[in-house]
């Protein structure tokens, strides 16, 4: 389901992540995207009735403007246990009750769009994980349906052999690969749902990773994707503040390893993210 539209070790390397994140000027864009995945396992407090099959999604654009942002945002819902009479963006951490602050629609159907404007504070508490969206029905009217607010970017890029440091052994011409992710930050830290593809390798691809360094250097490994791998593999990772401070850095890279280069035989950069806004 979509989320409402944003493993290091060694002192040397959480050296590296903190200059990567403060050297390097830091991806912010004056437009985001969020989104959320609402389900009644998430209200607060726990809804009435059989609703375990309801469901929700809200996706949004936020614009900075002078006073916070403006939202651009369509809801989309099923299986609630009656219509829904109303829907919200709160302020509150996980697992907490928290006060309306931006009225979405009230009746509402679902594929509903609207716009709204965000304020400053309401803006903040989404950067920190401290904003979420429910819909209220008649049987639950304090939230049948909720998920927490997060900003999400999607982030892809090509793996080649002359992007490789050092230069890689072997007939390595044509091999490539591609990697894609979407980057979800969750306050300080986040998470990252990938997917690999690559062909005409030298050998098996023993390992995967993303590193901290770049374009040109090789740097320390800060995200393990695979081990071994295979074309079109795909995971999860929980990623660290320094990780995200690395991508939005643009101080990233992803690469393959194999038994003839096992220092990397192909490499593709990772363009900054951008999980802030300015």
């Amino acid at each position: 389901m979509k989320r409402f539209v944003l493993l290091v070790t060694g002192g040397a390397l959480t050296l590296a992540l903190v200059i990567a994140g403060g050297a390097g000027a830091r991806s912010q864009a004056t437009t985001a995207r969020v989104s959320a995945a609402l389900n009644a396992a998430n209200e607060t407090p726990t809804p009435k009735g059989d609703v375990s099959a309801a469901r929700g999604t809200l996706t949004a654009t936020l614009t900075k403007s002078a006073t916070g942002a403006s939202m651009s945002w369509r809801l989309e819902f099923s299986n609630l246990s009656g219509p829904a009479v109303a829907a919200h963006i709160h302020v509150a951490g996980r697992g907490v009750a928290g006060p309306v602050r931006v009225p979405l629609c009230a009746p509402c159907s679902s594929g509903v769009t609207g716009t709204a404007n965000i304020t400053a504070e309401v803006l903040d508490a989404i950067l920190t994980d401290r904003a979420y969206a429910n819909v209220h029905t008649a049987l639950n009217g304090a939230g049948e349906i909720r998920d927490q607010v997060a900003v999400v970017a999607n982030v892809k890029t090509t793996l080649r052999a002359k992007q490789e440091v050092p230069k890689p052994k072997g007939n390595v011409k044509r091999a490539v690969g591609t990697f894609t992710a979407t980057v979800t930050k969750l306050g300080t830290t986040g998470k990252i749902a990938w997917r690999l593809k690559y062909s005409r390798l030298t050998g098996r691809a023993t390992a995967a990773h993303i590193h901290s360094g770049l374009r040109g250097r090789p740097g320390p490994v800060i995200v393990a994707l695979c081990a071994p791998c295979r074309s079109g593999a795909s995971g999860t990772a929980n990623v660290s503040a320094a990780v995200l401070s690395a991508l939005e850095a643009g101080r990233a890279y992803v690469n393959i390893h194999t038994k003839k280069n096992p220092a990397g035989e192909i490499r593709g950069q990772i363009a900054a993210v951008a999980l802030t806004i300015a």
